[in-house]
């Protein structure tokens, strides 16, 4: 996984992107090498990209529980609380809430909205007819790269799988209150770790990456609840009506060149 939830960490613009850590999350791929994976932990997750891949329509929510480490070496722990819903191929919305956190994105198929209420703003730019061209579109030229954007392409196990370098299966543990093969993956600058429902909803339960490109490796969990696999969604639901608290704001693009520069969470 690139750094594997669009929908929790989506959520660090509205403001220019700095130039550091967009350019460390856009760096371009490892050369192609044979993985190591074990056919006990290809199978489950090729299981569920085929299942999200069928589903044209989908709601989830996620509790995210993110460590940041501060420049003294001092790591502390974040939680918020995201909402979403997809319909393929060009609508997707998210909501987000917690520590540090009130944010809304809606994506229309023609422009994305991205909402901050606890500064009162938004920002509005256009964006391609697909929402995989449209998160490739926020990486490329804003510099927005958020974890498990995997999950929400066409063909997930593309991206999900596309730096690993080793996976295995622990083990059936239990996630979410269900039991689900428990998998392990490493890359070049992050391990991650993935829980697979054991049924015929294969289901994403949780994630867990530690991201050995910072200092203290500091882990991104997100645990997986309340999955509709057929929702009757509201007809406004992809679409963004501002309040009179926000003001509107302009999204800047990374200037020519920045996203190449710098290392990545490979």
């Amino acid at each position: 996984m690139r750094r594997i939830l669009w929908t929790a960490v989506l959520c660090a613009w509205l403001a220019a992107v700095p130039a550091g850590r967009a350019a460390a999350q856009t760096a371009p791929a490892e050369p192609a090498k044979a993985a190591d994976i074990t056919p006990e932990a290809k199978a489950p997750v090729e299981a569920m990209c085929a299942f999200l891949a069928g589903k044209k329509t989908f709601t989830f929510s996620v509790e995210i529980n993110e460590e940041q480490v501060y420049p003294s070496g001092q790591t502390v722990q974040l939680t918020r609380f995201a909402d979403v819903a997809v319909k393929r191929p060009d609508k997707l919305y998210s909501r987000v809430t917690g520590d540090e956190r009130d944010r809304e994105m809606v994506y229309d198929g023609k422009t994305v909205t991205m909402a901050d209420y606890d500064r009162g703003v938004y920002a509005v730019v256009d964006a391609p007819p697909t929402i995989d061209a449209t998160i490739a579109m926020l990486a490329d030229t804003y510099g927005i790269v958020a974890p498990l954007s995997d999950l929400l392409y066409a063909d997930p196990c593309r991206e999900i799988l596309a730096n690993v370098r080793t996976g295995d299966c622990v083990g059936v543990h239990t996630a979410g209150g269900v039991a689900c093969d428990h998998l392990a993956f490493t890359q070049k600058n992050a391990d991650w770790q993935l829980w697979v429902e054991k049924d015929k909803t294969p289901l994403p339960r949780k994630v867990v990456i530690t991201d050995k490109h910072v200092m203290g490796w500091p882990q991104y969990a997100a645990a997986f609840s309340d999955w509709n696999m057929t929702p009757k969604l509201p007809a406004d639901l992809f679409t963004f009506k501002p309040g009179k608290e926000l003001r509107r704001i302009e999204l800047k693009p990374l200037a020519e060149g920045q996203a190449a520069q710098g290392g990545g969470h490979e």
